[in-house]
């Protein structure tokens, strides 16, 4: 119990304060101690700093569970969105170790970790011409430079090359990854079968799998909706955790349907959880198998206009362009616009059902910040330097949810709306990473991850013309009681940023 007389680190004073998991929302006052929330109270608190955020609402730090953006650049933009814990759990990493020990040196502004990467496990055992000096990088860009070699992303596994795929991925785990990284709709090659091992190694580890579906397409025999009830299956049959990466995304025009088995499978007791970004635009490699030039129109019912190559932030006008793009780099960043919906009603809807189904994660599935080469930006300079391209989800994705679901449209309350940016990505993950229960909330004993927005002005600034403006509202962000951003500004020698990691087996 603390002492009536006890002085905090910090004191943020006067706030609404928002926990969605007591359903508190009130006017209080918040102690926070070295890196914990120490008292929250409706007396005053004596603080070595004593912050007035009246008329702001107070809130646990954002969680996102599909950040591809892992460094130090993208971190800081991520801060502005509200985010103090950002998480590469969909295309995963190996070796693990080696990305924690990295993270942990270079110093990270927030939270970082990973999943066991089984796209690196196949393209090491599969095309082991990609992988330079006979061991993986771990990095987004290790696998997108990948996407040149066909093996790993064509052919499927079995005996010993299944057996050493496992093996790389099982080591991850051991090293403590959170999951499985299981980006299957990059390699089409890989079966039922193998997935079946996946599912039953997590299982062995108590550990999520995280699921880029294998068909981004809305006709059948080969549809994403088919992937969905093999999901189910595999859920079904191997009692594994399994999470639907960017469901909003991969679901495309399908997603009525898919709401419905997702909806039905978990009624029936399966271990299904979803994520979703609140754009109707993609982005990834464009050598990616699901951007398949000979029947992607069809698939994903797109035009070439629908198609923005980052670098230049450019559309495509003809089948002929995207093919010699994809040919001379197929590493590039591509952005694919599959829902309208800023300007069709029904596209607009179509999101609602994914970004609003109950349990529901928000993530952003954001990309590192791309030079005019098309390589990521990886340096830690502050501001950044001006014409930086990405999808704009990598800036504006928390921003934008707020402005636009809550504050303009009215159909979540601010309590929901931070429960889908907090308390679900760490439910989704606390019980296998036991860290989490300390986060996605504010109460007392929670992580002092918190963020300070006004609820009148936070809104997205970046667009698809200008991705990496900062968005604007965020007042404060304490990232394990150190000040991230104060006053809107932020401190480029803020690094508390620490390991988020499942228990380490080795």
């Amino acid at each position: 119990m603390r002492s009536e007389k006890q002085q905090f680190d910090v004191v943020l004073s006067g706030g609404r304060v928002i926990d969605p998991e007591t359903y508190t929302d009130r006017v209080l006052n918040v102690g926070i101690a070295d890196d914990t929330v120490a008292a929250i109270s409706t007396e005053p608190l004596d603080g070595k700093e004593v912050v007035d955020v009246t008329g702001l609402i107070v809130a646990p730090g954002f969680i996102d569970l599909h950040a591809h953006g892992q460094n130090i650049a993208s971190n800081r933009i991520q801060a502005f969105d509200g985010l103090t814990t950002a998480l590469e759990l969909e295309a995963g990493m190996l070796p693990v170790s080696e990305f924690y020990d990295n993270c942990a040196a270079e110093g990270r502004p927030i939270n970082f970790g990973c999943s066991a990467g089984w796209a690196a496990a196949r393209i090491m055992t599969l095309s082991p011409g990609a992988v330079s000096g006979g061991k993986p990088e771990p990095s987004l860009a290790f696998l997108l430079k990948s996407l040149g070699s066909t093996e790993w992303v064509e052919n499927p596994a079995h005996g010993k090359e299944l057996d050493a795929i496992l093996a790389l991925t099982e080591q991850g785990l051991r090293e403590g990854a959170i999951g499985i990284g299981c980006p299957w709709g990059y390699t089409p090659g890989a079966g039922l079968k193998e997935l079946r091992e996946l599912w039953l190694l997590a299982k062995k580890y108590n550990q999520p799998t995280y699921t880029h579906i294998q068909n981004m397409s809305v006709l059948d025999p080969n549809s994403g909706t088919r992937n969905v009830i093999e999901l189910a299956g595999l859920a079904a049959s191997t009692g594994a955790r399994t999470h639907i990466c960017h469901w909003n995304s991969t679901s495309l025009r399908d997603i009525p349907l898919i709401h419905d088995i997702v909806r039905n499978a978990q009624k029936a007791g399966l271990p299904i959880t979803t994520e979703a970004y609140v754009y109707g635009a993609g982005n990834s490699g464009i050598g990616a198998a699901e951007w398949d030039p000979v029947d992607v129109e069809e698939r994903m019912e797109v035009e070439w206009s629908d198609f923005t190559l980052v670098k230049t932030m450019k559309d495509f006008e003809t089948k002929e362009e995207f093919v010699a793009a994809r040919e001379a780099h197929p590493e590039d960043s591509v952005i694919v616009h599959f829902l309208h919906e800023d300007d069709d009603a029904h596209d607009a809807a179509l999101l609602d059902i994914s970004v609003l189904f109950p349990g529901t994660a928000i993530c952003t599935d954001g990309l590192p910040f791309v030079q005019a080469d098309g390589s990521f930006y990886e340096k830690d300079e502050w501001p950044l330097p001006e014409g930086l391209n990405n999808h704009p989800r990598a800036a504006g994705n928390y921003a934008r949810f707020f402005r636009k679901w809550v504050r303009e449209r009215g159909i979540i309350s601010w309590m929901d709306a931070i429960r889908q940016t907090s308390l679900n990505p760490a439910l989704i993950l606390e019980e296998s990473v036991p860290v989490m229960k300390r986060k996605g909330r504010l109460q007392e004993g929670s992580d002092a991850d918190v963020v300070v927005f006004d609820p009148e002005t936070i809104g997205e600034k970046a667009d698809f013309k200008n991705p990496s403006a900062l968005s604007v509202g965020m007042r404060h962000v304490l990232v394990n009681g150190t000040f991230l951003i104060r006053n809107a500004e932020l401190d480029p020698n803020a690094m508390a940023g620490r390991a988020v990691r499942a228990p380490v087996r080795v």
